[in-house]
């Protein structure tokens, strides 16, 4: 099973790998698109506007609530990566291919250390929209945009195999769940506590 996957996933990086260098236009957006920067900040500054947009004080809670749920979720998510990176170490396809290292993956983006399984990339973005889904359906699929592209651009640069990304997309999505379902609601307590406690100093 594991063999067929990775017979699958080297297949589909070579086949894409044939499209770099075919169109300037296509590789430039893919540079643009698999910068570490470009789509990250897009999707800080969005969580931005989200969090002092609303027409109400209870439209502007919802949304600050998905706020909260996409940063907390990132945070998960990505320790969850970095514990797994830990573990098992999983080979680039430029590390596997090295014929695509030139040619695709210095052209488009840069041959990154970190270990590829689960894509960073692709759970940290898919983070950040499904943790807003959960408390926001409309900006969550706006953000689904990006969440998407980048991935893909890093495929494209031969930096990740399919697989990663979709492992990456999963972790980010359950984590969004078990952020919204599980650690957010347990954060009320002392949230409540420490809001009282203020409260009551300010009185006194």
């Amino acid at each position: 099973m594991l063999g067929l996957v990775i017979e699958t996933d080297q297949s589909i990086v070579l086949w894409i790998s044939h499209l770099v260098g075919k169109s300037a236009i296509l590789d430039r957006i893919m540079i643009v698109l698999a910068n570490d920067y470009f789509l990250p900040v897009t999707i800080s500054l969005i969580l931005l506007y989200i969090w002092y947009m609303g027409r109400d004080y209870t439209e502007r809670q919802k949304n600050q609530m998905a706020v909260v749920s996409g940063a907390i979720t990132i945070g998960i998510a990505m320790g969850f990566v970095l514990v797994t990176n830990g573990i098992w170490r999983h080979p680039h396809p430029f590390q596997d291919m090295p014929q695509l290292l030139d040619p695709v993956t210095n052209h488009i983006f840069y041959p990154i250390h970190d270990p590829s399984f689960p894509s960073n990339s692709s759970c940290l973005t898919f983070a950040a929209a499904a943790g807003v889904w959960q408390f926001n359906r409309k900006w969550g699929y706006i953000l689904l945009i990006p969440a998407i592209l980048m991935p893909l651009a890093k495929v494209y640069a031969a930096v990740y195999y399919p697989s990663d990304i979709i492992g990456g997309v999963i972790l980010g999505i359950l984590t969004s769940y078990f952020a919204a379902k599980i650690f957010m609601p347990a954060l009320h307590v002392p949230v409540a506590i420490g809001v009282w406690f203020l409260r009551t100093l300010r009185v006194g």
